[in-house]
């Protein structure tokens, strides 16, 4: 893919998500499930959060109306819901690769996307932006990920920018 740096640091979320995962498949299976005391109740529930928050900025990336991005939303989360972390690995994997197509087709990515949203009405958003956001909203939450791994009595893995730089 090409390097400019919105790809780039598409690039690196698609990376620690993988990271993530893998490090997850070597596992308990029951650690996925385990409820523990956070932001969300299972390393499960964030994965299919951050799965379908991406999916959220995906579609309105590509101008796509909000009913029907939260359809495709609920479609797709009926989908992963309960999924294995095998499961999660191509469910992610298939989202990653609807990006890299928006991607590639994109030329500007100070492009302005507006977007009508029910609560905050007509936003308007730079496509680098969003990538921005879709990077930073993923780093969070692989921190609650790791931390809740933490509280399982066992460790998170590396995903800081600067591994994905390294490697």
């Amino acid at each position: 893919m090409e390097q400019n740096q919105s790809k780039k640091l598409y690039d690196y979320h698609v990376w620690a998500n993988k990271q993530v995962i893998q490090h997850l498949k070597q596992m308990p299976e029951n650690i996925l499930n385990d409820m523990v005391q956070s932001v969300f109740p299972s390393i499960h529930d964030v994965l299919v959060h951050l799965y379908t928050v991406d999916i959220v900025w995906l579609g309105t990336m590509k101008g796509n109306n909000f009913q029907d991005t939260i359809a495709e939303v609920e479609r797709r989360k009926s989908e992963i819901t309960g999924a294995s972390i095998d499961e999660f690995e191509v469910f992610y994997e298939e989202l990653s690769k609807e990006f890299y197509h928006f991607l590639s087709e994109q030329h500007d990515f100070e492009q302005i996307i507006v977007a009508e949203h029910p609560q905050y009405g007509q936003c308007e958003f730079k496509l680098a932006d969003l990538i921005q956001h879709v990077v930073n909203h993923g780093t969070y939450h692989r921190g609650n990920v790791t931390a809740m791994l933490h509280q399982q009595g066992t460790r998170g893995v590396p995903t800081d920018y600067v591994f994905f730089l390294l490697k």
